[in-house]
């Protein structure tokens, strides 16, 4: 693995607004999103057996998380699954349907992708999973600028790529393809597919873009889809000129027609969804629906499991002593945890997460001795209780730390590995707003 610097292409901004999405915010060089925003401009080369070495990762740890939740899931002992989901603060009214999720077959409850993120240390030549983001995984539009970016950039006349130049990168055919599947599996042709979004982010609603080109172009131009924003959105007077989403007496998620959803993929977190459904006072009803199956959600209810940082503390407990997942895996435990080896942990220098934060809101780095070395501002999350997990120090490039995140497309067991985005920042703690970093597959100049 190398860090490459390249010379800033004078027409970057108009390249990405002609050829990506986010291009408001990824040709915005007072951001920084971008790497061709810095000075110095740089990209990550990857020889073809770190990609070979990623990608099996990536599909050994799509196997870890299978075997990890048909354990989950079946109880050694009465309440043995209930138990777990408590511990993973999982609201007590949703447990029988995410646990009917994972268990249904006719038709199977269908995963469409998630992404590992891992660390790739030069020094220990180790590579080290530290989270998943299995619900809400965003940055499909960063991976398929970062080709564009490629292809580009092959056409220069100053070489600066290798010619062999490739990239560890199959993101939109295999997304497409298991698009297509999940269409066909849910009988979803000729109906509504619906994409719920937050309309204050711009991202959320590129993303469903993207999707939604995807399947016109891909799959069926005749696949009906909407975006359906979370709120009512007036005009200028203040006049209503589209609904939000809203909820039925029969406990249907329904569109701005009023229409119910049978099909919808979010974007939006499920603690939040499940929050405003709380405050409406419809929750039972709610989770009784999810349990029935006959609202079908990309991602699926049983990814709330595997998205919670607590089942990372399941992972070294089931798999510490595994020759198939352990090198992967870093030691981690509830915060509460007063075993000998969650104390010594917590004396040398850790990472401190919430069980439900996402984007590393709430995380701290903790340096054993009472002190804190690094910490994210907490925007709420925290009162649901912490993990602490083992401190592997992130590489760095031109100072950005950056992490390596995986793609997996489809389900678990036989899920495929698909290409790489990689993120960099300034803080040891990658937050939400952050650089995205190109690479390349070459083997020249690697020793």
């Amino acid at each position: 693995m190398r860090v490459i610097p390249f010379p800033r292409r004078p027409y970057w901004q108009q390249h990405i607004r002609h050829h990506a999405y986010q291009a408001e915010v990824l040709s915005d060089a007072s951001q920084g999103y971008w790497v061709e925003a810095l000075k110095q401009p740089f990209y990550l080369q990857f020889s073809t057996e770190e990609e070979t070495r990623l990608a099996a990762a990536t599909e050994t740890l799509g196997k870890m998380c299978q075997e990890y939740l048909d354990w989950f899931f079946t109880a050694e002992q009465d309440g043995a699954v209930e138990q777990r989901l408590a511990s993973l603060q999982i609201h007590p009214a949703y447990w029988q349907a995410i646990q009917l999720s994972w268990e249904r077959r006719e038709p199977e409850d269908l995963s469409l992708y998630l992404r590992f993120d891992l660390v790739m240390s030069e020094a220990s030549n180790s590579l080290k999973m530290i989270e998943i983001n299995a619900e809400t995984p965003l940055l499909g539009c960063e991976q398929v600028y970062q080709w564009n970016w490629l292809q580009d950039m092959l056409k220069r006349k100053d070489h600066s790529l290798p010619e062999d130049a490739n990239q560890f990168n199959d993101f939109w055919d295999k997304v497409a393809a298991q698009l297509s599947r999940i269409i066909q599996v849910y009988q979803m042709s000729g109906k509504v597919l619906s994409f719920l979004v937050d309309e204050k982010l711009t991202e959320d609603q590129e993303m469903a873009a993207q999707l939604i080109q995807m399947i016109q172009d891909e799959i069926d131009p005749q696949q009906y889809c909407q975006i359906v924003y979370l709120r009512d959105q007036l005009d200028e007077q203040g006049h209503l000129q589209q609904r939000g989403i809203g909820i039925d007496d029969q406990g249907y998620l329904v569109d701005h027609c009023n229409e119910r959803m049978p099909w919808i993929w979010k974007i939006y977190d499920w603690s939040d969804l499940q929050n405003d459904v709380e405050n409406l006072g419809m929750t039972d009803i709610f989770a009784r629906r999810l349990e029935l199956g006959e609202v079908k959600f990309l991602e699926p209810l049983w990814k709330q499991v595997l998205a919670n940082k607590g089942s990372l503390v399941y992972f070294w407990d089931l798999f510490q002593d595994n020759p198939d997942y352990s090198p992967y895996l870093l030691p981690t435990y509830f915060e509460q945890d007063l075993s000998p080896a969650a104390t010594r942990l917590s004396l040398n220098t850790h990472i401190k997460k919430p069980i439900l934060g996402l984007e590393g809101v709430a995380t701290s780095i903790q340096t054993g001795f009472g002190s804190t070395l690094e910490a994210r501002e907490s925007f709420g999350y925290g009162k649901e209780g912490f993990i602490i997990q083992e401190y592997v120090s992130l590489p760095i490039a031109y100072n950005y730390y950056y992490v390596i995140g995986s793609w997996l497309v489809g389900g678990l067991e036989d899920g495929e590995a698909a290409g790489v985005i990689i993120r960099g920042d300034r803080l040891r703690i990658t937050g939400r707003y952050c650089l995205i970093i190109p690479h390349i597959v070459s083997d020249q100049g690697i020793v």
